[in-house]
């Protein structure tokens, strides 16, 4: 695909709206099962004198509370003629390996394996646009290469984070 001029403006294809990630009503009893075991887990590591590994074990439980109350960002995604803009952060077609449009799940996604340190898939949920609508505005832009979401994506959904 050839670069675009920087004095051009990228043509939007398709935009929508979504949440960042499906919120979950939990219990309250959740929130101090998942203290109790990180609490836990420190005292066991702090047993075997492994200081470092239980002072570690109890951020992460602190970590995992906050983060479980943490209400979902809205993401305002747009599919341009140079990348996939999700809020104010562009993902340049030459730097996405491939997508997918995982249908297995509740609700249709769209799954981008891109380049970069911190998030190499994205999952981006489908509201109100249509999965051939997507599948039209990415076709022959990016590579549509079947792939799944990580098992460890899966188990932590049944543990409710």
């Amino acid at each position: 695909m050839p670069e675009q001029n920087s004095s051009q403006q990228p043509t939007t294809l398709l935009t929508w709206e979504t949440k960042e990630y499906e919120e979950k009503t939990r219990h309250p009893d959740w929130h101090w099962y998942a203290g109790l075991v990180a609490v836990l887990s420190s005292i066991i590591a702090f047993a075997v004198r492994d200081i470092f590994f239980g002072i570690f074990l109890l951020i992460a439980g602190v970590m995992v509370i906050f983060y479980a109350r943490r209400a979902p960002e809205h993401w305002k995604v747009a599919i341009n003629t140079d990348g996939i803009r999700i809020n104010n952060d562009l993902f340049l077609y030459k730097n996405i390996r491939q997508w997918w449009l995982d249908e297995t799940g509740k609700q249709d996604k769209l799954l981008l394996a891109v380049r970069a340190n911190f998030t190499p898939m994205l999952a981006i949920t489908l509201d109100g646009v249509t999965k051939d609508a997507v599948r039209e505005a990415l076709k022959d832009r990016a590579p549509e290469i079947e792939m799944h979401q990580p098992v460890s994506v899966t188990i932590f959904d049944r543990l409710g984070f």
